[in-house]
């Protein structure tokens, strides 16, 4: 009897891993269908057409001219600045897969006043009551110094969406903000409860996107 429910539970154990492992491994896909893959430039638009909104671009804003703030284009004609994805832990291969830590950078010049490109949740403004996503981020070297500059990307309802959440997997022990990340008033980024939902398409996808849009 005791063999047969240790049985049991190590099975249970074993298809409870395999389904883990399978949810950590599923890609991240463009509008094509192709798996989203460090070094490619990419826009991240709204998944709704229209109203939606367009790109991620940088504003200058609350902090004048450097950290920018990230917000989103108002027109969904207007696709913003193209943005990679880089790994922050060793991995076998260049995909990016739902659910892990990555840095989120605009592959644009650098700011004016010579900071990266990296996305990172700034201070609490305490005028708004939010945290909002700027740049002036750290890529690469995943720890305690390094928690601000990491987001995830999770699938949303549809085919295709997905949302970005800052949430680190890299300490158990620090302290974990574990929002959603999405829009205030005037289209600037920040944690919110309500998600931005998103679609990414490569930069040499352009014109298909305007198809889709065309055809909706």
């Amino acid at each position: 009897m005791k063999s047969s429910f240790l049985a049991l539970s190590i099975l249970f154990l074993a298809l409870s891993t395999k389904s883990s492992l399978g949810e950590q491994a599923e890609p991240l896909l463009d509008i094509r269908g192709d798996k989203v893959v460090v070094g490619t430039e990419y826009y991240i638009v709204s998944f709704i057409w229209g109203a939606g909104g367009g790109g991620l671009n940088l504003r200058a804003g609350r902090n004048a001219s450097c950290p920018m703030d990230v917000f989103q284009e108002g027109r969904d004609t207007r696709y913003g600045i193209p943005l990679t994805f880089l790994h922050v832990s060793n991995q076998d291969d260049n995909v990016i897969y739902e659910s892990t830590d990555v840095n989120i950078k605009f592959t644009s010049s650098p700011l004016p006043c010579n900071q990266p490109t990296v996305w990172k949740v700034d201070k609490y403004d305490e005028s708004t009551g939010l945290r909002y996503i700027t740049t002036n981020g750290v890529a690469g070297n995943a720890g305690t110094e390094t928690l601000q500059s990491l987001f995830k990307f999770e699938k949303y309802e549809q085919t295709y969406a997905y949302k970005i959440v800052h949430c680190h997997s890299v300490c158990e022990s620090c302290v974990k903000l574990c929002s959603n990340v999405g829009r205030d008033g005037v289209r600037r980024l920040a944690l919110e409860e309500t998600p931005f939902v998103l679609l990414f398409i490569k930069v040499s996808d352009t014109d298909l996107l305007i198809k889709q849009k065309n055809e909706v």
